[in-house]
C-alpha cells in the first residue's frame, strides 16, 4: 500500500498547492476579488460536483483485480458516456453565474460581473479536468500512479509561473492583469495537463494498452456518447460496439453512480448552505472561510492519498475473491489514516497563523484564522476521517448507504447545528465551524457501522463473479 501512497501524495499535494495558489493570487488581488471567487465557488459547486465519479475507481480496480482487462476499459468509456451528456447543462449554469448571483442573491453588482467572468473562464476547462480525472483513475486503479504523479507536479509548477506573472506582474512588472488572468492561467494548465495525459502516456508511453485492447478502440467517441444513445435501444445493429459493450452496462452504472453522485452534491448544498450563514457575518470571514477549506484540503491531501492506495488495493483485492487480503489492506488503512489524521491536524493548529498568511496579509484575517483554529481542527478531523470510509464504502459499491449517510450527516447533523449554535451562543465563525464539525462526526458514526458489519469475504466473492473474465466482453 505505501508504494501507491507516496506518487498519490506527491499527486494530490500538487492539486491543492495549485488550487491554494489560485486562492492566494485572488487574496493579493483585492478583497472584492476573493469575495467574488468565493460566490462563483459557491454557485458553480452546486451543479459542478455532478461531473464527479466516485466510482470509476472501485469498478476498474475489481475488473483489473479479477484480471478482466477488457472491462477495465469499457468501464471508463461508459463513465464518459455518461458524463459527457452531464456535462452540458453544468456548463450551461456555470455560464448563469452573473444573474443568479446578482438577482437572486442579491449580490452587489461588481462582485457578480467579478463572479460571473471567473465562473465562465472556468467553465471551458470542466471538458478538460473531466477527461483527465477519469484517465488518472483509469491508470490509478491498474498502480499505474506515474500519469497522475507527474503531470500535477507541472501543473502546479505552471500554475505559480503564469499565476506569479500575469496576475501579480511578477517578475516582469509591465505584464500584469489583475483577477482577470486568474481564471485564464488556470484553465490553461488544466487543458495542457490533459493533452499531455493523452500525448505523453497514451500516444508515446502507451501506458493504457494492457486494458484498452484493440477491440476497444473501435469505441468512436462522437458516434458512441452522442449519438447511439439516442438512436438505438441496444437491440439493433447500426451500433454494434455501444450495443454489446455500453448499454449492457449503462444502466446498472447510472443505479450505482447516482447515489454516489447525489451524496457529494448533498455534501456540496449543505456547504454552499453554510456558505451563505458564513457569509452573513461580513467579506473577512466569507474569504476566511473559503480560504480554511484549503487548510482542509491541506489535510486531506495525506489522508486521501492514504485512502487512495487503500481503495486500489482493496478494489484489486476484491476482485480476486480475497477476502482475508481484503481485510488486512482495511486494518492497515484505517490504522494508517488516523495516526496521519492526529499529526497533520496538531499541525494545522499549531501553524495556522504562518497558514493563514499564505491565503492573506490582512491582520484581520489571519487572526479570525487563529481565533478558529479549535473548532476548525474539530471539522478538519471529523472531515477527514470520514472521508476514509466513505471511499472504502464506494470501494464495496455501498452507494446506497453513503447517500443515506451523507443525506442525514448533512441536513440533520450540520445544517441544523450550524443554526442552533447561531440561534443559541451566537453568530461567529466559531460556531460555523463548530456546527459543521459535529455534523461530520455523526457523518463520521455512520459510515463506521455498516462499513464494519460487512463481511469481506462474501464482498470478495460476490466482485470475483460479477467479474469473471471467462467470456470475452468485447468479441
Amino acid at each position: 500500500m505505501f508504494f501507491l501512497f507516496v506518487p498519490t501524495f506527491v499527486a494530490r499535494l500538487s492539486w491543492i498547492g495549485m488550487k491554494t495558489t489560485d486562492t492566494a493570487l485572488l487574496g493579493h488581488s483585492g478583497t472584492l476579488y476573493l469575495t467574488a471567487s468565493s460566490l462563483s465557488d459557491f454557485w458553480t459547486s452546486m451543479s459542478g460536483v455532478f461531473v464527479n465519479d466516485a466510482l470509476l475507481g472501485s469498478l476498474c480496480g475489481q475488473a483489473y483485480g479479477a484480471r478482466n482487462y477488457d472491462l477495465v476499459g469499457i468501464w471508463l468509456q461508459v463513465s464518459l458516456t455518461l458524463f459527457s451528456w452531464v456535462l452540458i447543462p453544468v456548463v450551461a449554469l456555470w455560464c448563469m453565474t452573473t444573474p443568479v448571483l446578482k438577482h437572486g442573491f442579491h449580490a452587489d453588482t461588481d462582485v457578480a460581473n467579478a463572479a460571473g467572468y471567473y465562473a465562465m473562464v472556468m467553465a471551458c476547462c470542466l471538458p478538460a479536468t473531466m477527461l483527465s480525472s477519469r484517465l488518472t483513475t483509469f491508470f490509478n486503479s491498474q498502480k499505474i500512479t506515474g500519469p497522475s504523479s507527474k503531470t500535477t507536479p507541472v501543473a502546479l509548477f505552471l500554475n505559480l509561473v503564469l499565476g506569479l506573472q500575469f496576475v501579480l506582474g511578477i517578475p516582469a512588472a509591465g505584464i500584469q492583469f489583475g483577477f482577470w488572468a486568474c481564471p485564464v492561467v488556470t484553465t490553461t494548465v488544466e487543458w495542457f495537463v490533459t493533452v499531455m495525459l493523452l500525448v505523453v502516456y497514451c500516444g508515446f508511453l502507451k501506458y493504457h494498452e494492457k486494458c484498452y485492447g484493440p477491440k476497444l478502440r473501435e469505441w468512436n467517441y462522437l458516434r458512441d456518447v452522442f449519438v447511439a444513445p439516442l438512436l438505438t435501444d441496444g437491440t439493433g445493429s447500426r451500433f454494434p460496439y455501444y450495443d454489446e459493450n455500453i448499454h449492457p452496462r449503462l444502466g446498472n452504472f447510472v443505479r450505482l453512480v447516482v447515489p454516489a453522485t447525489l451524496a457529494l452534491a448533498s455534501d456540496f448544498w449543505r456547504m454552499s448552505a453554510i456558505g451563505l450563514l458564513a457569509g452573513t457575518l461580513g467579506d473577512a470571514e466569507v474569504g476566511v472561510f473559503n480560504a480554511s477549506y484549503r487548510l482542509a484540503w491541506m489535510n486531506l491531501t495525506i489522508i486521501g492519498a492514504f485512502s487512495s492506495a487503500c481503495v486500489t488495493q482493496l478494489g484489486i483485492a476484491l476482485g480476486t475473491g480475497d477476502g482475508r487480503l481484503s481485510s488486512k489492506i482495511r486494518d492497515l488503512g484505517i490504522g494508517s489514516v488516523a495516526a496521519f489524521l492526529l499529526a497533520t491536524t496538531v499541525a494545522t493548529l499549531v501553524y495556522v497563523r504562518q497558514l493563514a498568511s499564505i491565503f492573506s496579509n490582512d491582520p484581520v484575517v489571519i487572526n479570525l484564522f487563529e481565533d478558529c483554529r479549535m473548532e476548525m481542527g474539530l471539522m478538519i478531523f471529523f472531515m477527514c476521517f470520514s472521508m476514509h470510509f466513505e471511499s472504502l464504502l464506494m470501494a464495496l459499491k455501498k452507494t446506497d448507504t453513503v447517500f443515506r449517510a451523507a443525506f442525514i450527516g448533512s441536513w440533520g447533523g450540520q445544517v441544523p447545528a450550524v443554526l442552533l449554535l447561531f440561534y443559541f451562543s451566537g453568530r461567529t465563525l466559531q460556531n460555523v465551524y463548530l456546527g459543521i464539525g459535529l455534523g461530520y462526526a455523526l457523518l463520521f458514526v455512520l459510515y463506521v457501522i455498516p462499513f464494519l458489519r460487512t463481511d469481506l469475504d462474501a464482498a470478495a466473492q460476490a466482485a470475483s463473479a460479477e467479474n469473471d473474465a471467462t467470456t470475452p466482453l468485447a468479441s
